[in-house]
């Protein structure tokens, strides 16, 4: 065994010891000249282009991880869109009450009773009284007024608890005294 590990380290140090020969160095010259030459002639073309953008095709693993990357996009987008309608959805289903406007009022049926009787031109069916736009102006600032005041009146109610239990008193006291029949 040693003879042959003598024979191999022997190889080794004489190839080690000489050195390359180059027979034409001219020509050598002139190849890498010429191919630098075709590399500044050639400046941008199409397909180098083309393949700096799309080069990352070839390769395996970018391909797979942008292929689920996009598959997470479109998961969060359809998740995203579900959420949404299903707001939308609660959304269309509640009742919107705003402070000005409490549910429909007496003022609202009076308002749209007297739109109808004036726009009919006909009189009120219990007597042969008609009313001017003004009069009904009149009438429909006074029903917004008294009920402003009523929700004030209720926000004062509210704000005093003697002053509720002693109202709802009175009211329990008045229904005993009537008479039900």
């Amino acid at each position: 065994m040693k003879a042959g590990s003598e024979k191999y380290d022997r190889v080794i140090n004489l190839l080690r010891k000489s050195n390359p020969e180059l027979d034409s160095t001219a020509g050598i010259e002139r190849d890498v000249i010429r191919k630098i030459s075709e590399i500044e002639r050639s400046g941008i073309n199409f397909s180098g282009v083309v393949d700096f953008l799309f080069g990352w095709v070839y390769i395996g693993w970018v391909r797979r991880s942008l292929i689920a990357a996009s598959v997470v996009m479109v998961m969060i987008f359809v998740y995203q869109q579900g959420v949404i309608l299903k707001r939308i959805d609660k959304i269309s289903r509640q009742v919107v009450v705003s402070d000005k406007e409490i549910i429909p009022t007496i003022d609202d049926k009076i308002e749209k009773l007297l739109m109808v009787y004036k726009n009919s031109g006909r009189k009120f069916p219990s007597k042969t009284i008609t009313i001017s736009e003004g009069q009904m102006k009149e009438l429909l600032e006074s029903v917004k007024d008294l009920q402003i005041k009523y929700k004030d009146l209720e926000e004062l109610i509210d704000g005093d608890p003697e002053l509720k239990k002693m109202i709802e008193k009175k009211l329990t006291d008045s229904n005993r005294t009537k008479i039900n029949l």
